[in-house]
């Protein structure tokens, strides 16, 4: 293993590399010793050529990532959610500060120099419906609803769904989804006149 890798050839690998680096992905690509590395990166962080998210993870200043890329891969498994997700599909209006996910560890804030990203915890069963695009994991609009409801309705607090725009909602699609959540979720959505009792194909 080699002991020195100048500014050029980390701006070189940086210029026409990818967003986020694992630790281990640059060990290999720098043929640098563990300890060598750590010193070097310490000096890349100073030049702002790479930036450190956590969990021995880098993200390249030259190509950035997008704090939602971020997400996926800080806390894995998980993918976007409630306030965001649902922001990012067009049902509510305003974006939340934080950039919220669901996650099957334990619900943690991060705080990024990207920004901040919210993990809740939820249980297996109910992990799943999301999409990969762009790097980027993304709840369907009818998950991020019901993740959105069942959690706010966990930490006791009944939401208000009168200003959600359901334009990218199918509603068929989310009265199947209900059946893998507690009644109580089901139940609010018939409240709120978002699922008749009678839902067309």
């Amino acid at each position: 293993m080699g002991t020195s890798f100048t500014q050029s050839k980390w701006v070189a690998l940086l210029r026409r590399g990818k967003r986020i680096y694992s630790f281990g992905e640059l060990h290999r690509l720098t043929g640098l010793s563990i300890t060598a590395l750590r010193r070097s990166l310490v000096r890349t962080g100073q030049a702002h050529l790479l930036a450190n998210i956590g969990k021995g993870l880098y993200a390249n200043q030259l190509n950035p990532p997008s704090l939602e890329e971020v997400s996926g891969v800080l806390y894995p498994p998980s993918y976007i959610s409630l306030e965001s997700a649902l922001f990012m599909n067009g049902i509510m209006e305003q974006a939340p500060h934080v950039l919220t996910c669901v996650t099957l560890n334990k619900t943690k804030l991060f705080r990024t120099g990207f920004g901040e990203i919210s993990y809740s915890h939820l249980k297996p069963d109910l992990f799943f419906d999301y999409k990969v695009q762009d790097r980027i994991f993304l709840a369907q609009p009818e998950k991020a609803a019901l993740d959105f409801i069942y959690l706010q309705l966990q930490n006791g607090v009944k939401p208000s769904l009168d200003e959600w725009n359901l334009e990218h909602v199918n509603r068929k699609r989310l009265k199947e989804r209900t059946a893998k959540y507690p009644k109580t979720v089901s139940r609010l959505l018939y409240e709120s006149g978002i699922l008749p009792s009678q839902v067309q194909p």
